[in-house]
């Protein structure tokens, strides 16, 4: 245990919330993890705080009283996390590009973003730029950018998009592969364009309020940053306007690849002509903060050698330092307090049920996720168990429970045995499992399931149904949290939550990770899924 979880005892032993000693789910016992959870004490669980190290402290506890087994580093429930952290200097960003006969100085936090640099508290580059369209390079789809391109020592100007016509959620895996792609060809920095799409999704003006946030990585074993990319030297992000006086420099419409954009016609990459200095100062630091992981032995002597892990994101975003609000504090009651006390629950309910499960249950506490799912994938690439042994993924982030449906979401479920499993669960338990209502965002790679999709685990991530017609009698609908509440400190305890309904909620969940557990049959991805190719070295 670090020196920030012994230092919360004392606080600790004031606030614990006793677990009963009853079998069912409890509104009262889900009630009192909340409350301990959403605290303004916690400051908003932000990665690396003594808030959250005070959360997976309690985390633990309750997990030691159920007597749920350890299942972190040496005997503990811990599996520190060692993370490097880089901090802006907001007087620092500079972008200029040159056409030869002029020169634009783009502006600072009014045309131009930049976010920290993770490996060098010094950056710069000067190099040519060249038009690599979207920066994608995904074999499986029979697309790429690069074929043709000289890009070694270059620059890459790329569209914060990708081709319309891609599957979303195989458009969005490769979308998270740019860097990789663009190191691999050459690259020593990107300058990235806002389009229409991009702005609709996440406005420029929106994005300006996280520049100043910490970037933050994990560290692996031999303390080099994982996925750091220290070859790109500079990167920025240009508004849409900004874009086009780039590409006016150029000679060339940005209007006219929009609409190429728009009506899924192929982009051309080629050089600009034109050359970019980016340059930036950042602050660097090391931090740590813990997964929590318990794990259940299976009763089975074949079977518990495999293991279904539960997962539920245990950090949020903290005290924001750009609100005009009075209250600063993002509590983060649904995201995820309520994910998290779902899962003790469920762990309660393991713990007393009159039999063990046939497979062994990891119950992952996870740190990060609002960082890049940087807990869950650490823990997927340094699994406590042989990452072969773990045959399916169970994810909770944001159950909103503030109304009551009888539908559930298992987003991903159509890859894998999983969906027809879920289902008759569902069923038997007077639920019904229903299709994804929002494909196009492509949920099943955005929350930390998809660090174990990569390693290819069979997943899915589970919510009450988002349903526009879900109607809520004491006011808050998911479709006025996601709007009002979602990462404000007004997802707080003040949310008409119902403690009835989590409970059932947790029963649900229950259900469907023990009968995950107790099937004879291994669970497995469709043959005709992309992602069952992600874990072929597995």
């Amino acid at each position: 245990m670090n020196k920030r979880l012994s230092s919360c005892f004392w606080v600790f032993s004031l606030l614990c919330v006793v677990s009963g000693a009853v079998s069912a789910a409890s509104p009262e016992r889900f009630k009192g993890h909340m409350m301990l959870l959403a605290d303004d004490l916690l400051a908003g669980r932000d990665t690396g705080s003594l808030g959250h190290d005070f959360a997976s402290l309690y985390i633990a506890s309750e997990l030691q009283k159920m007597g749920v087994s350890p299942g972190g580093d040496n005997g503990t429930y811990y599996q520190v996390v060692p993370f490097k952290q880089s901090t802006l200097d907001m007087q620092s960003p500079r972008l200029v590009v040159s056409n030869g006969n002029e020169s634009v100085e783009f502006e600072f936090m009014q045309n131009m973003l930049m976010s920290a640099d993770i490996n060098s508290e010094s950056s710069s580059v000067t190099a040519e730029l060249v038009f690599m369209g979207f920066g994608i390079d995904a074999p499986y789809l029979n697309y790429t950018d690069y074929e043709g391109v000289d890009l070694n020592g270059k620059i890459a100007v790329i569209l914060s998009d990708r081709p319309h016509d891609f599957p979303s959620e195989e458009g969005s895996h490769y979308r998270r592969l740019i860097s990789e792609s663009l190191v691999e060809h050459g690259a020593v920095g990107v300058i990235v364009v806002s389009t229409p799409v991009s702005e609709s999704v996440s406005p420029f003006e929106k994005r300006k309020l996280y520049v100043k946030t910490p970037s933050t990585r994990w560290l692996t074993k031999e303390g080099s940053v994982f996925n750091g990319f220290p070859q790109i030297k500079g990167s920025a992000t240009l508004s849409i306007e900004a874009g086009k006086t780039l590409f006016d420099m150029a000679g060339i419409d940005l209007e006219a690849i929009f609409e190429k954009v728009e009506n899924n016609e192929p982009l051309t990459s080629r050089p600009l002509g034109l050359t970019a200095t980016i340059e930036k100062q950042s602050v660097l630091s090391e931090t740590t903060s813990p997964n929590v992981i318990g794990i259940i032995e299976g009763s089975d002597p074949q079977l518990k050698d495999e293991y279904i892990i539960l997962t539920a994101h245990s950090d949020h975003i903290g005290v924001s330092q750009n609100s005009v609000l009075k209250d600063k504090i993002n509590n983060g009651a649904m995201d995820n307090a309520s994910g998290v006390s779902t899962l003790l629950e469920i762990a309660h309910e393991f713990h007393h049920a009159d039999s063990k499960p046939k497979r062994s249950i990891i119950f992952a506490f996870v740190t990060g996720e609002e960082k890049g799912l940087l807990g869950s994938e650490y823990y997927a690439n340094y699994p406590t168990v042989p990452i072969e042994k773990i045959v399916a993924n169970v994810n909770l982030d944001m159950p909103i429970l503030t109304y009551r449906t009888n539908e559930i979401i298992a987003f991903g479920a159509t890859h894998s045995s999983l969906e027809s499993s879920v289902s008759e669960t569902l069923l038997k338990n007077e639920m019904k499992l229903i299709d994804d209502p929002m494909p196009e965002q492509a949920i099943f790679v955005r929350s930390d399931q998809y660090s174990f999709v990569k390693q290819g685990v069979p997943a899915v991530f589970l919510v009450p149904s988002l349903a526009a017609d879900v109607k809520d009698a004491l006011g808050v609908s998911p479709q006025t949290f996601l709007a009002k509440h979602y990462h404000m400190p007004s997802d707080d305890l003040n949310l008409p939550i119902d403690y009835d309904w989590a409970a059932q909620f947790v029963e649900i969940n229950y259900a469907i990770a023990r009968d995950l557990a107790n099937t004879p049959i291994t669970p497995s991805w469709n043959e005709d899924s992309f992602f069952s190719t992600l874990g072929a070295n597995k």
